[in-house]
């Protein structure tokens, strides 16, 4: 099975200094299988528009494809509407988006947000900033 999954990873096919390439630094990216570069570039490639401002059928395209996959992961995780479902680049930009949006709203003084000692920076440095507004208590 391993072997089965590593084989979806052309970049997991290289050799380094004649070993094969173990990646481990997925804290600011990851490595994507065939089907996700695949994926990728055949958006570019005949897709590539701004979705939800024009009218042209290559807007409407990529309009329905962003929907559907926003739908796709609603189903999945048993979400009540596809507008739940926020795609970010990254754990940063998700954290700082969650803190600075719920935790905006949700959050008051007297209130305690725990955070783990081992968490990464980018979900301690919102809290704190937010914490220096609001007030509320970080364990």
């Amino acid at each position: 099975m391993n072997k089965k999954i590593r084989n979806q990873f052309p970049i997991l096919q290289r050799k380094i200094n004649g070993k094969r390439l173990i990646y481990l630094d997925s804290a600011a990216t990851s490595q994507k299988p065939e089907f996700v570069i695949d994926g990728i570039s055949e958006y570019y490639k005949k897709y590539n528009a701004n979705i939800h401002r024009s009218s042209h059928v290559l807007a409407r395209e990529a309009t329905d494809m962003w929907k559907e996959a926003h739908e796709i992961v609603a189903d999945f995780i048993n979400a009540d509407s596809y507008k739940e479902i926020v795609f970010v680049r990254n754990s940063t930009e998700g954290l700082n988006l969650l803190a600075n949006t719920y935790g905006r709203k949700n959050l008051s003084k007297g209130d305690i947000v725990i955070i783990s000692e081992m968490e990464h920076h980018s979900n301690i440095v919102p809290w704190l900033m937010l914490q220096k507004e609001i007030g509320f208590e970080i364990k």
